[in-house]
């Protein structure tokens, strides 16, 4: 049961311009497919009846066809009986790809792959590829990537001033100052380590013995792990000085404060999470914590009432659609976020504290005084409030979260301090 090789031009599948490409067919078992070469044909190489007339392309087009029959004459006469002549196509098409050098733009396929990702975490994406860019001054084939080149790549992230957001231009420019730290040398690496084994899963077909990326070079070469995270909770203190303050504040130290309230007051809220907010029902705010939607099982869903301290805080920036005006003032949360932490350093400088903080701590100090002794709320209670994920899948499974005793919990951090500035302010 032979297979026969012939070269065909399809008029069907001519192009717009008159333009085509020589397939040639399969034939096996009574049945025909067609593999489409890479050779292109314009309607002067052909004659009236359609058939090629080119000798040139011809014998490229039958050298095609050599190396596609001294395969399938490998074949043993009992597996070609078995095969079908779509396993027979698979079976060339493997072969023909073992002696081709694989290409693939390291950098324009990890952007790709950060297109589909969640905002946030495509854009750490994107960030560690452009820096990766500049390390080497060019977009660099997968193949090139080695252990070398990664060493190197560590060094200069760790040389390398910090990008900071120009609120003024809307645009990010290196500090005058400031180096990368730590963290950014191994998310950086982390996130290249990623692109680089989802190529080799995507690209690598080993059921077919064809490894395109055959060596995983994060084998041989470890990301520095991420520094200890710093805890990032300020002095009950301070969170009371601000409640004190906040009514002779004006402009942007105002709104960092109010905002920083505003997350401590709603169990940590997010930026993200306050600029996109729908509306509360019921005196209760409904949403999806945006930083960890996509990796948990209910999609971090979250409910919180209102308390009654918080409430002023809710009227004053009460939006039209949305239950913040924050989008109205805003154009995007990274804005929003720059002004509501330089307003937070307005505040620092004037009250001369000793430890610099950002917007994120509140959402760390609620958890701090949520565990401590003050309030004594149980610990699988504040994982439910800040939508950690210390349950196992069972629980989640089995157990349904009782938001009362999470608002309850919020409560009972809420009233460690006097909000009287804040509900007659």
């Amino acid at each position: 049961m032979a297979v026969t090789f012939s070269l065909v031009v399809l008029p069907h599948l001519r192009k717009g311009d008159g333009t085509n490409f020589i397939r040639i067919r399969v034939t096996h078992a009574r049945q025909s497919k067609y593999i489409k070469t890479g050779i292109s044909v314009e309607p002067t190489d052909l004659t009236r009846s359609g058939k090629l007339k080119h000798q040139g392309k011809i014998d490229l087009a039958l050298d095609e066809i050599r190396k596609m029959r001294e395969i399938t004459d490998k074949l043993p006469t009992y597996t070609l009986t078995v095969m079908s002549v779509g396993e027979v196509v698979e079976h060339i098409r493997v072969k023909l790809e073992e002696g081709k050098e694989f290409r693939l733009n390291f950098v324009q396929y990890g952007m790709s792959k950060a297109d589909g990702m969640k905002a946030a975490t495509g854009h750490n994406y994107r960030v560690a590829l452009r820096c990766f860019v500049r390390f080497l001054g060019r977009e660099p084939d997968i193949s090139e990537l080695s252990v070398k080149m990664l060493k190197d790549f560590e060094a200069y992230i760790r040389s390398e001033k910090r990008m900071v957001y120009d609120i003024s231009t809307g645009k990010l420019k290196a500090s005058k100052t400031k180096k990368k730290g730590e963290r950014s040398v191994g998310m950086y690496l982390g996130n290249l380590r990623a692109v680089y084994r989802m190529a080799r899963k995507e690209f690598n077909e080993p059921d077919r013995g064809l490894f395109r990326i055959p060596v995983d070079i994060f084998d041989y070469y470890d990301v520095p792990p991420p520094p200890a995270a710093e805890h990032r909770d300020i002095p009950a203190e301070w969170v009371q000085l601000m409640i004190d303050q906040r009514k002779g504040l004006r402009g942007r130290e105002r709104l960092g404060v109010d905002v920083f309230l505003l997350s401590f007051g709603l169990m940590g809220a997010n930026n993200v999470d306050l600029y996109t907010m729908k509306k509360p029902k019921g005196g209760v705010l409904h949403y999806f914590r945006t930083k960890t939607t996509d990796s948990k099982a209910d999609r971090a869903e979250m409910y919180v009432r209102i308390e009654d301290c918080v409430r002023p805080q809710c009227d004053a920036y009460k939006g039209k659609e949305l239950a913040f005006d924050f989008s109205e003032r805003y154009c995007n949360h990274d804005n929003f976020t720059v002004a509501v932490n330089k307003g937070l350093r307005q505040w620092i400088a004037r009250n001369k504290l000793d430890k610099d903080f950002t917007f994120y701590s509140a959402r760390h100090t609620w958890g701090t005084l949520a565990s401590s002794k003050a309030v004594e709320i149980d610990s699988r209670v504040v994982t439910d409030a800040l939508t950690h994920s210390s349950r196992s899948a069972m629980d989640d499974v089995y157990i349904r979260k009782d938001w009362e005793r999470v608002w309850d919990a919020n409560a009972k951090v809420l009233a460690l301090f006097d909000w009287h500035e804040v509900c007659h302010g």
